[in-house]
């Protein structure tokens, strides 16, 4: 598995190197130490050294680091070589043993020797042990909705939740990350530090900030982008503007090397708002925003003043204040692919050229600051689960949707019916989050050298390179292929279940089977057959995707469903009243503005997502009838309810809504049903499967509904309203 690592270079300042070590510089003692040494003059001045050394027939390797190590054997022959060596953090134990040294200008007599030389938290060939540490330290996470912990119940899951599952015990893992939190509000809300007259609540890492617990030898994890990111405000401001006063943070502009400013912001008062949400946002926005802020004390960090690496910059220096050591962390990748199999970057999705992941990447270099390229990981992870499949990796909408992992959520999985509006292309589901962890887990394993303090290794291995107690297995609608290749991405770590059995077809085939010798199923019987038919419906979603092809009678059960659900349509009441869609008469090709269909239906689209008028075809059985029509509203991806891309329909009173829907590629897809009065809220979704897949709701209220794709691309066939008394 490859992880970007950032370390100290050989440019490095003694100074710098010092303070990066832990220590302080000043105010140092002087001490001459000749112990079992042969003509080896050393005077130590606490952390920085001026050595004058006498050395013959002495081999040395560069790069070199010696920790616990005893040199001996050393003869002093004439003549005699002076030889001139800065040294820094000299430890001297019974002999001499030097840590991180840096040598300038040596001459030696007799002795073969790569030189001149600089030579930084290097090994040599006599180590014979390292010493682990009797402390205990804490990781702190700072971070958004992708690194927080979430209840054990819901689909999704944060990083920061599973990472002390591959841990020793001796380390604690404290997730200080909370949704929708930026680089600029972790800091305007206290949770970076204490703000004086700040009022703002939370109960993240104990309702304390990190700087009232960090201590020194502690490590700050530093995860921040996905609200970071303003690109989508360029794209139209008067829709992307919502989250510029609390979020939003701004790149700045590239030099011509590509490279994003540092620039620092200034604290302002919470009495005001930045003209760039003012211009667009409403009086009562406004109020809200103003509200939300005054939490903050009397000033805060507004939008606009101060670009991204300078508020990362400030949980470096922050950290390194307190004698802990930062990392930064890339953020993970979204979902959203090219057409050749990679993902897509741009507006939303960590800006152009993935511009914020660049970003924190430069920022490491800069501030010789450790990394955990968790980016690249996760990148490759969704490149291998392909987009077919990627999405099952990913949590659902709503985002509070809960039940049993696995089961509960393959089959809740795109089905409207059990409350799914549809797919997350940022938040990962239990099972992406736990491979996330692991990645940043091994990451910590592989910084091991780095993150010694003082020459004591934190002990991370103990867990790190032992499968977790605790495991979290995949989605089945991820191919068994693809959770092999994702899992064999780490090299020091296996988080494979070693219990994980994939269940054969041969009890989904008996049972319908079993349906199958009912002969006739009618209303005195269908009940009892539906619970069988369920059941049959739910052990089919409990085999992995590898496995569904292997149920070669799966199609007797959905024709028992089918006919379940004729038969629940005919024992319900007549309808006073029947109106359906008729997109067969449109002679448009397709919609670029808003356009009223006919008194019941209409459609609402702009230039740039239009809507377009396709050729169909296939068939759908809807109480005694059969449909086929023949003209489709081709949606070409995700609806914005209020401006582009959706079907409206006119109730007159409570009604039963009818959809036909059909994905526009070879996955299954949602369609979104809200309210015109209250567009945040879904009251209703409908499935569209790889044919033509009917979905019918009960609506109990009257008035203007909007009906659009929940994420890709959807075709809508067919629309019944049904009224009744």
């Amino acid at each position: 598995m490859k992880f970007k690592k950032i370390f100290f270079t050989s440019a490095l300042s003694v100074t710098a190197l010092l303070a990066l070590a832990g220590c302080n510089s000043k105010n140092n003692t002087s001490t001459t130490s000749n112990d079992n040494t042969s003509n080896i003059n050393t005077t130590t001045n606490n952390n920085t050294s001026t050595v004058d050394t006498t050395t013959a027939n002495t081999t040395t390797v560069a790069p070199t680091t010696t920790v616990n190590t005893t040199t001996a054997n050393t003869t002093t022959v004439a003549p005699t070589t002076t030889v001139n060596t800065t040294t820094a953090n000299t430890t001297t134990v019974d002999t001499t043993t030097t840590v991180n040294t840096t040598t300038v200008n040596t001459t030696t007599a007799n002795t073969t020797t790569v030189a001149p030389t600089t030579t930084i938290n290097t090994t040599t060939q006599t180590t014979t042990s390292e010493h682990v540490t009797d402390a205990s330290p804490t990781i702190y996470l700072a971070g958004d909705s992708t690194v927080k912990t979430y209840n054990d119940n819901q689909f999704i899951g944060g990083w920061g939740q599973y990472l002390d599952k591959y841990l020793d015990d001796s380390i604690t893992v404290k997730n200080a990350a909370q949704g929708g939190r930026s680089s600029r509000s972790f800091i305007n809300e206290g949770r970076l530090y204490d703000i004086e007259g700040c009022n703002y609540k939370f109960t993240e890492n104990d309702g304390n900030s990190i700087g009232d617990v960090i201590k020194e030898g502690d490590f700050l994890l530093i995860q921040f982008g996905h609200n970071d990111d303003d690109t989508k405000y360029y794209v139209d401001k008067t829709k992307n503007y919502s989250t510029l006063y609390n979020r939003a943070v701004p790149l700045g502009e590239p030099d011509a090397n590509g490279i994003y400013p540092v620039t620092p912001a200034t604290k302002v008062s919470t009495s005001t708002l930045p003209s760039s949400y003012t211009d667009y946002a409403s009086a009562s926005e406004e109020n809200s925003a103003l509200t939300e802020i005054g939490k903050y004390g009397d000033t805060y960090y507004q939008y606009g003043d101060g670009t991204y690496k300078w508020y990362l910059k400030q949980y470096i220096d922050f950290a390194r204040s307190k004698g802990a050591t930062p990392i930064l962390v890339t953020p993970v990748a979204r979902v959203s692919f090219n057409a050749d199999g990679t993902l897509k970057s741009g507006a939303g999705l960590h800006g152009e050229d993935f511009a914020y992941v660049k970003a924190v990447r430069q920022l490491a270099s800069e501030e010789e600051c450790l990394l955990i390229d968790l980016f690249d990981d996760t990148k490759n992870m969704l490149e291998i689960a392909t987009n077919t499949y990627a999405g099952s990796l990913m949590a659902l909408k709503p985002n509070d949707l809960v039940g049993t992992w696995p089961e509960t959520y393959d089959a809740a999985y795109n089905n409207a019916s059990l409350g799914c509006t549809g797919i997350e292309a940022t938040h990962y589901n239990k099972y992406g989050a736990y491979i996330e962890a692991a990645m940043v887990a091994e990451s910590l394993l592989e910084l091991k050298d780095e993150l010694a303090f003082n020459g004591e290794y934190v002990n991370f291995t103990s867990k790190i390179e032992l499968t977790p107690e605790e495991y979290v297995d995949p989605s089945n609608l991820l191919p068994k292929s693809s959770a092999s290749k994702i899992e064999g991405l780490l090299d020091k770590i296996n988080p494979t279940n070693p219990n994980r059995v994939y269940k054969t077809a041969d009890s989904c085939v008996s049972m319908i089977e079993a349906l199958e010798e009912v002969s006739n199923i009618n209303e005195t019987n269908y009940l009892e057959v539906k619970e069988k038919a369920e059941a049959a419906k739910q052990e089919y979603n409990s085999l992995n995707i590898d496995v569904r092809p292997s149920v070669t009678n799966y199609s007797k059960l959905q024709d028992v469903l089918e006919k379940i659900s004729e038969i629940e349509l005919s024992l319900r009441p007549t309808p006073t009243k029947v109106i359906e869609s008729d997109f067969a008469s449109i002679t448009e090709t397709s919609f670029t503005s808003t356009t009223q269909l006919d008194d019941t239906f209409g459609v609402v689209a702009t230039t740039d997502k239009d809507i377009k008028v396709a050729s169909g075809s296939g068939s759908f059985n809807y109480g005694n009838e059969t449909y086929s029509p023949t003209k489709f509203l081709s949606l070409g991806g995700s609806a914005s309810f209020g401006t582009a891309r959706y079907l409206t329909v006119n109730l007159e009173a409570n009604a039963t809504l009818t959809v036909v829907a059909k994905s526009s590629g070879s996955d299954e897809r949602t369609l979104s049903i809200v309210k015109s009065t209250d567009k945040s809220k879904v009251v209703g979704s409908c499935a569209a499967g790889t044919s033509l897949t009917v979905t019918t709701l009960e609506i109990s209220d009257s008035g203007t509904y909007y009906i659009g794709s929940s994420n890709k691309g959807i075709y809508i066939c067919y629309v019944i309203i049904e009224y009744f008394d």
